[in-house]
C-alpha cells in the first residue's frame, strides 16, 4: 500500500460520476468524530481512522451509501455501508441492542 496523496476532491468527483442519484452530506465536527470513534471501536482493522473531513454518499437509487474520509486533503478511507450499518457506527451500537432514543417499542 502506498503512502502517496491521493487527492480528496478528485477521488470524490470521480467516484460521483459512477451514482446518477445521490445525496452528498459532509459531516459535521460531532458525527465525524462518533464515526471515527465507532469505526475504530469496531473495526478489524490494525490501522485507525484518523481524518478531518468525512462526506457521505447516500445513493438514492439503492439501499446503499459510500463514506469519504480525508486527512489534510489525501483520501484516506472509503467504505460503502448499508444505512442502518452507518447509522449504528454514529451511534455507538445502541440500535442495535435497542437502548436509547432509538429504542423499540
Amino acid at each position: 500500500m502506498s503512502d502517496e496523496c491521493q487527492n480528496f476532491d478528485s477521488k470524490l468527483e470521480e467516484a460521483k460520476s459512477y451514482f446518477p442519484l445521490f445525496n452528498e452530506i459532509e459531516l459535521n465536527y460531532s458525527l465525524r468524530s462518533s464515526f471515527i470513534k465507532n469505526y475504530n471501536k469496531f473495526s478489524k482493522d490494525e490501522k485507525e481512522l484518523i481524518a478531518d473531513k468525512i462526506i457521505l454518499l447516500t445513493l438514492l437509487d439503492r439501499n446503499e451509501w459510500y463514506v469519504f474520509a480525508a486527512l489534510d486533503g489525501c483520501l484516506v478511507f472509503w467504505v460503502n455501508l448499508e444505512p442502518d450499518r452507518f447509522i449504528e457506527l454514529i451511534d455507538g451500537g445502541s440500535i442495535a441492542k435497542e437502548q436509547g432514543i432509538w429504542r423499540a417499542e
